[in-house]
């Protein structure tokens, strides 16, 4: 019987030992072989195999004819200086070069350690994937990555995840569904529902890539950024991190969340830093008010910044208009100040409020929770409404102050060189007729309204005023000195400011 074990040893090792393409005995503390137990050479101690330059270590080990073997306790597999893997279990498949660990693996090389339970390595390949949950930390970083599924490209240093994807670091969490990960340059990238979460910032898409070493990320598909007051959306989206600044393309969204405006767009940029934003291409500022009601701001550019009170000034460029249901304007610039509640227009600025018609050099439009409470017009100022078709009330003058009541203009103050021309009705068997004309100048001028109607006038310094019926007028007596009447120009919805471009 012994004469018989000898023999079996001393065929397979030397067969073993004699063909490149086979496992090789290279040390056991003992060898024996007992059919009856298990038909394989039983290597026990300090076992030491090697297939094609992979080196096998274990405290005990099976080696099958075929030279497949299994190994057990302890078991480390090398390949050269780059990398090794341990294990409590190991079978080996000569025919499909094919390692397969059981519980405790372990994977190291030069950059990071995978640690998982269950764990194919294939040497011709050098591919190692793994399934049931598995965890790598990378040592060069401090990144620590999860997933229940993995597939490890050694040669490339290239990692797959799916299912569970968890990346962790110091300063951020990425949560994915499907991940590729590139050791070498740190960069990973996504398929599938991701999110990336920092210390004030969070970001969400489900394509892209994140550089890890940069700190800098392109997502597509559904892409946002929230920030602490802000969400960032578009087709895709670069960010930053280290600037802390965000671009985003098509269908843009930017959200300020505490102010409750959202500017849209074609492009968008955003700095966290100085908390600036700006827009355009198609730009629409939308400012939304308590009650259903928002006020529509569109321009060529829009810009959002925070002044010293941390409150944001919106700056409109070029080609500003805007709309409400009580409200409508046009001007060349726009300054929307979140602190005071005031809007500024500029150039050639026009604002429509139900019947009235205000023109001048410059307009302030006060606003309190989306009602309007006053504005305020500097330098040629005009207020016009129609008296009926070709007929117009007019006041004119240098500043002009405008008072409402629950939306309503009730009350216009003229300092310096007021003018106005407007027409008194009267009412006869419930039909409203125009009485005449009433002209006048003054310095100062206080107009009194009720139900879009003049009700009183009160003219201070020097006044001069005169009535004439419409028998007696003349049509050049309708219109004050620079009339101008742009009621062809006034947005009547949302959707017409983006349609008058």
């Amino acid at each position: 019987m012994l004469l018989f074990i000898l023999l079996f040893v001393m065929t397979n090792t030397s067969q073993a030992q004699t063909s490149g393409k086979r496992v090789k005995l290279i040390h056991t503390d003992e060898l024996m072989y007992d059919k009856s137990m298990v038909d394989a050479q039983r290597l026990i101690g300090h076992v030491q195999l090697e297939y094609e330059g992979t080196m096998f270590y274990s405290d005990s080990a099976y080696l099958y004819k075929n030279d497949d073997f299994d190994a057990f306790g302890n078991i480390r597999l090398i390949k050269g200086v780059d990398y090794n893997l341990t294990g409590d279990e190991l079978h080996f498949d000569h025919a499909k070069k094919n390692a397969q660990f059981r519980n405790n693996v372990t994977l190291r090389d030069r950059q990071m350690t995978l640690t998982t339970n269950f764990l194919n390595y294939n040497t011709a390949t050098e591919i190692a994937d793994y399934t049931g949950g598995g965890n790598i930390v990378s040592t060069k970083d401090r990144n620590t990555l999860s997933s229940q599924k993995g597939t490890y490209h050694s040669k490339t240093e290239t990692f797959f995840f799916k299912d569970k994807v968890v990346l962790k670091n110091p300063d951020y969490t990425v949560t994915s569904d499907t991940l590729k990960y590139l050791n070498t340059s740190e960069i990973a990238y996504f398929f599938g529902p991701t999110n990336i979460k920092g210390d004030k910032t969070s970001l969400y898409c489900e394509n892209g890539f994140y550089d890890t070493k940069k700190d800098e990320s392109r997502f597509g598909k559904n892409a946002r950024v929230n920030s602490e007051k802000n969400i960032l959306k578009g087709d895709s989206i670069y960010y930053n991190g280290v600037k802390g600044t965000g671009e985003v393309f098509r269908n843009v969204s930017i959200r300020d969340t505490t102010s409750n405006y959202i500017i849209t767009g074609d492009y968008g940029f955003h700095d966290e830093k100085s908390k600036e934003s700006f827009v355009t291409k198609r730009a629409l500022l939308t400012q939304f008010y308590e009650g259903g009601d928002s006020l529509f701001v569109h321009a060529d550019t829009l810009r959002s910044r925070p002044d010293s009170l941390q409150k944001n000034r919106v700056f409109a460029y070029h080609g500003v208009k805007l709309f409400k249901t009580d409200m409508q304007g046009l001007c060349d610039s726009l300054v929307y100040v979140e602190s005071d509640s005031l809007i500024s227009l500029y150039k050639n600025p026009v604002l429509w409020n139900e019947d009235s018609q205000i023109t001048g050099d410059t307009i302030d439009v006060r606003a309190f929770e989306g009602k309007i409470e006053n504005f305020y017009v500097s330098g040629n100022s005009w207020i016009i409404s129609e008296a009926s078709k070709d007929t117009y009330n007019q006041i004119k003058g240098r500043i002009m102050t405008g008072y409402f009541t629950e939306n309503d203009l009730t009350t216009v103050d003229v300092n310096g060189n007021g003018q106005l021309v407007y027409f008194p009705e009267e009412e006869k068997k419930g039909k409203k007729n125009l009485m005449g004309h009433n002209k006048g100048d003054c310095s100062n001028i206080r107009i009194h309204i009720a139900d879009k109607k003049i009700i009183g006038i009160k003219m201070e310094i020097e006044p001069n005023s005169k009535f004439a019926p419409l028998s007696l007028s003349t049509l050049s007596e309708y219109k004050l000195e620079g009339f101008n009447w742009r009621g062809e120009e006034r947005p009547k919805s949302k959707a017409e400011l983006l349609e008058l471009n």
